[in-house]
């Protein structure tokens, strides 16, 4: 099963577009494949301004982890994406990944290599506390 994007601003097309292009440039640096591989990028108006709340009330899911493109992850030029756990103990753990860095983490947190919280933890003692930009 694929991961999951869900775009949840759509104020800003253009910018929607450029996070687009860095998250596939993200990908092809880490596998040389498209996103859209590993990625189903719910891009869906009926989606707008869901939020991290409503994505946890959901009863049942087949997913550990959703990512969000939201209104935050649009007005920088990294991109950062939110990820959210949906899995049982870390469920709720949020961090943002820059776009440059996507490719990489979808494919570390989707196979259990990495979680969440290791990324929150990793931006946090880089001194970014909010974004993921890399191991050092």
């Amino acid at each position: 099963m694929k991961a999951v994007l869900i775009r949840t601003d759509f104020s800003d097309q253009q910018a929607w577009e450029s996070c687009r292009s860095a998250i596939d440039a993200s990908a092809m640096a880490a596998f040389d494949v498209s996103i859209e591989q590993d990625v189903e990028i719910l891009d869906d108006p009926d989606n707008c301004d869901i939020t991290v709340e409503q994505l946890l009330a959901l009863e049942e899911t087949d997913h550990t982890f959703v990512m969000l493109a939201d209104r935050e992850t649009l007005a920088s030029t990294e991109y950062p994406i939110l990820f959210l756990d949906l899995f049982e103990d870390q469920r709720g753990a949020t961090v943002r990944v820059a776009s440059s860095e996507l490719g990489e983490a979808v494919g570390n947190v989707d196979n259990g290599n990495i979680t969440i919280e290791d990324y929150a933890a990793a931006a946090a003692n880089a001194g970014d506390k909010n974004v993921f930009r890399g191991f050092a």
